[in-house]
């Protein structure tokens, strides 16, 4: 395991490009426990790295956020346009990456992710079978790689990376992991009666 003890050499995003269709409104604004999602994602972020950034093509609903925001250079690219946008940004080794509709993802958890990330060019947590793609770490230098894959109309992650060192990491018996930990937000349904202190 090569630990990786100067975090200020990461940047983060919060990807908040989705059009939230399922929703009915800008997930990244709706509020959990009296502040917007896109803040509790942020806080995810924010111990680890200099810089964060959301990633958002509706710059002028984010104003009031603490963060700098990126459109995508590669236009209706998904997540993916997102992440190269925001590794185009980046500064220092490594960029952190999370959804806005993630909530409950922990510091911890990206802390684990760069322990282990070694010379990996992408870290992916997985539990229970599954790739959390969407809370994962990208090394700044794999960058022409993104770009190439977009190129190539590879939008989906799993695509994009396949011809990368990617690192799958199984997080489910480490000691932050909660059956909660990466749950997903795509309806209102699923923000009742939850809270982001509960584990």
């Amino acid at each position: 395991m090569n630990r990786i003890i100067n975090y200020v050499s990461c940047s983060g995003v919060v990807l908040a490009g989705g059009k939230s269709s399922r929703f009915g409104q800008d997930k990244g604004l709706f509020l959990l426990d009296g502040k917007p999602l896109v803040l509790h994602a942020l806080s995810s972020l924010e111990p680890l790295c200099k810089h964060v950034f959301v990633s958002t093509n509706q710059e002028e609903d984010y104003r009031a956020i603490r963060a700098e925001c990126i459109s995508d250079i590669y236009q209706h690219c998904g997540p993916m346009g997102g992440i190269h946008s925001a590794l185009t940004h980046a500064k220092g080794d490594y960029l952190l990456v999370t959804g806005c509709d993630t909530p409950f993802v922990p510091n911890e958890l990206y802390r684990f992710l760069l322990d282990h990330a070694g010379n990996h060019q992408v870290v992916i947590p997985t539990h229970k079978g599954y790739s959390e793609t969407l809370c994962s770490i990208f090394k700044v230098s794999c960058l022409p790689l993104v770009e190439e894959a977009l190129q190539k109309k590879k939008f989906k992650i799993l695509d994009a990376i396949e011809d990368m060192d990617v690192l799958f990491l199984d997080v489910e018996n480490e000691g932050f992991y909660h059956e909660r930990i990466f749950h997903n937000i795509n309806y209102r349904d699923d923000a009742r009666g939850i809270s982001n202190t509960t584990g």
